[in-house]
């Protein structure tokens, strides 16, 4: 049985924490949170001990420290909860920029105990059985990416998200980087891109509503990606393109109706398709579960720190183009 401790209870830290107190092999012990009210609500929620960062730290008995802060503050909870020997588990994005990032890294690197960066679309249903599809060679060897992603924006009007020393940036960081982080795991290593970002809706905040990318790999596989804060149409949608066919993954749940995956192949000639709208969300547990798995099997993170450090790298891409 691991300990964990999560850290920040705003709406992701307290939808974390309840995956924690679903796990068989977890016991949710400690949260922390500088701000009062967001504490004393997730006790309330929860049920559990509110401490101070440090006391969670100097705790011998909590395992894993579970990270759901804003983004700005990443970077010093991890080198501190590292150095104290507790496993990390991360919200995305890793950080606020590169340079963040790689420091990040080379603590990890160092560390005796396993970080794991949080990205749970790669558990949705519908993108695992699309890996599933690749692994059984059905549309060939993969050749491009294409995916977009967004939501109206509401729910992060005057938030920290619209605060650029927070938040390190604006929709690339919050729901670009879920599709930057499921092209490599589908494509690869990329190592070149660029992009644009603007303000087309939520006009005068400090960080931008509307961000486009394009990558490009060592052997010339591609991937292009779009994200809003006023994207009306469905939550995200993405493509694999293939030598030998095409993978669509369809998970415009909120508009379209469900969790669904369409693939076609030259073999064959036909349009197959698999909906898991039948199946209650859980890709916060099943992460969760993996990274249990992890710890005790000591394997390899998905996604991992590297993971992580690259997905800022195609992010400062755009950002610097």
């Amino acid at each position: 049985m691991l300990n964990f401790a999560v850290i920040g209870t705003g709406a992701f830290g307290v939808k974390r924490a309840k995956a924690i107190q679903e796990c068989k092999n977890a016991k949710l012990v400690a949260i922390c949170d500088k701000n009062s009210e967001n504490a004393e609500r997730a006790q309330k929620i929860l049920g559990v001990e509110s401490k101070s960062l440090d006391q969670i730290l100097q705790d011998k008995k909590i395992d894993v420290v579970s990270i759901s802060t804003p983004n700005k503050f990443h970077l010093p909870i991890i080198v501190e909860s590292l150095n104290a020997g507790k496993h990390v588990f991360c919200e995305k994005p890793l950080c606020r920029n590169l340079e963040e990032a790689k420091k990040i890294y080379e603590h990890s690197e160092k560390a005796d105990t396993i970080f794991q960066m949080g990205s749970n679309h790669r558990y949705f249903e519908s993108v695992m059985y699309a890996k599933k599809l690749l692994e059984k060679n059905e549309i060939g060897d993969v050749l491009s990416f294409n995916g977009r992603i967004g939501h109206d924006g509401e729910r992060l009007k005057n938030s920290w998200f619209w605060n650029k020393e927070l938040s390190g940036g604006g929709t690339l960081l919050d729901n670009g980087c879920h599709l930057l982080e499921l092209s490599r795991y589908f494509v690869g290593d990329f190592i070149s891109g660029g992009g644009s970002v603007s303000n087309s809706y939520w006009k005068n905040i400090e960080v931008e509503d509307t961000a486009n990318g394009f990558f490009k790999t060592a052997d010339g596989k591609t991937a292009t990606i779009f994200c809003s804060w006023r994207l009306l149409s469905g939550y995200f949608f993405f493509e694999i393109n293939g030598s030998e066919g095409y993978i669509n993954v369809d998970g415009r749940f909120d508009t379209h109706g469900g969790d669904k995956v369409y693939w076609s192949n030259t073999k064959e000639n036909k349009i197959d398709s698999r909906d898991f709208s039948h199946i209650k969300p859980n890709s916060y547990l099943l992460e969760i579960e993996n990274f249990i798995n992890t710890l005790e099997k000591k394997g390899e993170c998905s996604p991992s720190v590297r993971d992580g450090l690259e997905v800022m790298r195609m992010i400062d891409f755009v950002y610097s183009s």
